[in-house]
Order: C-alpha cells, then structure tokens, then sequence
C-alpha cells in the first residue's frame, strides 16, 4: 500500500517573488554565442529575465488584487485579528497604502489588458510601461463612475497627447472632465482633446520676434496627415486641432489673395 498523506500538510504554497528570482541564472562570465540572433538557451534565459523585470513594473498592481483578495476573504484571519494588524505585522505596511494599491489594480488590469491586445506595437509597449503614478490619477474617474469611465479617459487622452502620457498630462484630462454625474464619453472627450491642446501650447516656446521658432517651424514641418480634402467639415476640425493661430491666419490670407 502506498504511503498515507497526512491531510494537515495543506496545499503546497505558490512560487515566490523570492523564488523566482533565486531561480534566475546568474550573470555569465561572456556572452555565450556572437550570433546575430539569439540561440536557444539564450532565448530562454532572455525571456526569463524580461519576466523578471516586468514582476517589478506590475508588482503594484498584483499587491493590489491580492490584498483584495485577503481582505475580503478574511484570509488574515488565522495569525492576525484585523486586517490592518496583518499588513502592518507582515508587510510593514500601513492600511492607507494597502487601500492605495487595492483601489489602483482593478484601473491598472484593464488597461493591460485593453492595451497589451492592442493592434500596434506602440499599445503593447505603453502596457509595458504603466506606473503607479499614471494609474492613481485615473482613481477619482473610476471610483466616481466606473473602471470603463476610466479606460476611456486613458484612451482619449492617449490619442489627443499622439501616444505617450504622463501623470502630469493625465491629471490636466481629469481635472477637465464635466461634473456630472454619469459619464458622458463624447463630452468628455472634447473636453480631454481641449485641455491636452492646452497643456501642448503652454509648453511651446516662446515665439521670436519677427516669427516663430526653429523649432516650432520644424514641427508643422515633420507632421505628417492623411488629408481629407474632400471633407470641409473634417478639413477644419484637422486645422483647428493642429494648425497654430498664425499658421491659420497666414493659410486666410493666401487663400483670400487667390
């Protein structure tokens, strides 16, 4: 007959942060090939410790769902009487940061997965790099109205900064959402689109006298648009959206010499 497993061994406990990074191998002495793509053992190692390092960039947002987890649950419960006795005991934590990343994980899971599925490598790089401070700043949005309200807030305002954001820009989108009380998408994005152009043209350097700058000029320059030609109306909201004012006033007067 077999060996009896005792039933009080309990189910065998997950893998470690600190496990898994025991598991990494360690730095080799040399490459170990010159090649110009990786080899098989390379690969693996590569991919292992790109795992490694993306553990660290959404460690807030696993912390979170877990707390969560434990709290609700009431998990704590064998070793600690209360849940603040239990993050403070085993984590040196107080309750108002355990509350932070709780309230962040469920804004920071929908925008991985919203943008890691996306179409583009710029989406699923932007997923790579989400902070803490990006997502505390779309809080008030989803306790207010819900997590879509603030998905859809990240994505206007994604689109109207022309990809990456910051804290900063972000915090300038929510503070100019309309107060009402249920979400209004297209309100709010007209109003995300007006403060990002805002934010933009306050960071302009001044013009010189005579003109404008190199460096704005080289700007309009760069840009590149698929004109709608055939649409007036989508022709104005495009130079109204990217044409500077003596840039539109100069377009006028050509127009009316013509």
């Amino acid at each position: 007959m077999g060996r009896r497993i005792s039933a009080a061994a309990g189910p065998r406990r997950p893998e470690t942060a600190t496990d898994f990074a025991r598991h990494l191998p360690g730095p080799p002495p040399q490459p170990i090939a010159d090649t110009p793509v990786l080899i098989g053992e390379e690969e693996e190692v590569f991919q292992r410790c790109e795992a490694a390092v993306e553990t660290l960039k959404f460690a807030f947002w696993a912390a979170g769902k877990g707390l969560q987890v434990i709290r609700d649950g009431r998990l704590y419960r064998a070793t600690h009487g209360t849940f603040d006795d239990y993050v403070q005991d085993r984590w040196g934590m107080t309750r108002a940061q355990a509350n932070k990343l709780i309230r962040m994980w469920p804004i920071a899971e929908a925008l991985f997965e919203s943008e890691a599925q996306g179409s583009n490598d710029l989406a699923r790089t932007r997923a790579k790099r989400l902070s803490q401070s990006v997502v505390w700043e779309l809080v008030p949005v989803a306790e207010r109205y819900d997590v879509d309200a603030a998905q859809h807030l990240y994505s206007t305002t994604v689109e109207a900064s022309g990809g990456e954001i910051t804290a900063a820009v972000l915090k300038g989108a929510v503070a100019a959402l309309p107060k009402e009380k249920s979400f209004d998408a297209q309100a709010a994005a007209v109003a995300v689109q007006r403060a990002v152009k805002q934010m933009q043209t306050a960071k302009r350097p001044a013009p010189r006298a005579g003109g404008r700058t190199h460096s704005t000029a080289k700007r309009d320059i760069d840009v590149e648009f698929d004109v709608p030609w055939s649409s007036p109306e989508e022709m104005n909201l495009l130079l109204r959206q990217h044409m500077s004012d003596q840039a539109r006033r100069m377009l006028a007067k050509l127009l009316a010499e013509d």
